[in-house]
């Protein structure tokens, strides 16, 4: 009789544990919702990713990807426990935590479960007609031959037009500054911005994107192009305020590239309330270390991501159940 009651209570403790912890002995597995941006594009594939990798380490999970406009704003869904999940730009949370525009006070309770990648460097792409009229191979020529130019920026309030500014700022030119060579500055969404560039209505696009995006092979096809090279100086200066990388974009990166561009990147990574169990952040981060693949295969542009990525993250807090799961890799 001894026995069994024992057996009893060790089989009650083991069906509670089930229940407590998501992914473990229960079929339902995990039911969470990541905050991404708009539809078709890499971030919802990342989404389709994180549910094939749920999926993989425990049936019966579901990863639902909702649009948004962006990792502002996902900062705040994640605090407000509206997605479990959020992806941000590194350059995003770190202007979070300092609470600067477009936040008021700092924001600091978030944290990362993993880098999803770090390959989508600055380009500043520039007409050959007009680079080779006024000697443009560097961003800091513009500085020093104050040329007429059309340049198109990023839409206001996202991050990639904030380090095209920021960058002109490490140079000192202002917007102001063009204004008064002669040229002007746009801010334009990434698409529209396209079609304005191979339409040969301004001279110089900034963007933070993956190199041979299908929208910079359309403008070369439009338009003869090069790129501008990024002084090591404005390197060091945006990567200290924004959490960029130093990037080099190799000269076989493109038919028409003669030689590398010294750069910056920005990073995307995936990001929870740090009131998340350390259990629940322990899961998903295993998960993916174990179905890396999963990820890999959501898209070609996908195929450096790697554990070792994952936790290569220091500008940003991660969660202690991520620390746990690299741990137990070796990678922290």
């Amino acid at each position: 009789m001894l026995i069994k009651i024992k057996i009893i209570k060790k089989f009650a403790v083991v069906a509670f544990t089930a229940l407590l912890l998501p992914g473990i002995g229960n079929a339902a597995g995990m039911n969470l919702t990541v905050c991404g941006a708009s539809p078709g594009g890499l971030w919802s594939l990342l989404g389709a990713g994180l549910d094939a990798t749920l999926k993989a380490a425990s049936p019966g999970s579901t990863v639902t990807y909702q649009t948004s406009s962006g990792g502002y704003a996902n900062i705040k869904q994640v605090k407000e426990k509206k997605c479990e999940l959020g992806i941000i730009h590194v350059g995003e949370g770190v202007i979070a935590r300092k609470g600067l525009a477009p936040f008021t006070s700092p924001e600091k309770n978030f944290r990362v479960l993993s880098v999803l990648y770090d390959w989508a460097p600055m380009q500043w792409l520039i007409t050959k007609e007009f680079s080779e009229k006024y000697g443009l191979s560097s961003l800091e020529d513009l500085a020093k031959k104050k040329p007429p130019v059309r340049l198109l920026l990023n839409r206001r309030g996202i991050l990639p037009s904030q380090l095209g500014e920021a960058a002109l700022k490490s140079l000192g030119i202002s917007i102001k500054d063009i204004e008064s060579w002669g040229g002007k500055v746009e801010f334009q969404a990434s698409k529209n911005a396209a079609k304005i560039m191979s339409n040969r209505r301004a001279d110089m696009l900034s963007n933070s994107i993956f190199v041979n995006h299908r929208s910079i092979r359309a403008i070369a096809k439009a338009v003869p192009i090069t790129l501008l090279n990024v002084p090591d100086n404005v390197i060091r200066d945006i990567s200290k305020q924004f959490g960029q990388k130093p990037w080099t974009i190799k000269s076989d990166s493109y038919p028409w590239l003669d030689r590398d561009i010294n750069t910056f990147s920005s990073r995307a990574v995936l990001i929870a309330n740090q009131g998340m169990s350390k259990q629940s952040a322990y899961q998903i981060t295993k998960a993916m270390l174990g179905h890396s693949d999963k990820m890999r295969g959501v898209h070609k542009a996908m195929k450096g991501f790697t554990t070792k990525l994952m936790a290569s993250m220091n500008e940003l807090p991660y969660h202690s159940g991520a620390i746990k799961a690299y741990k137990e890799k070796g990678l922290k």
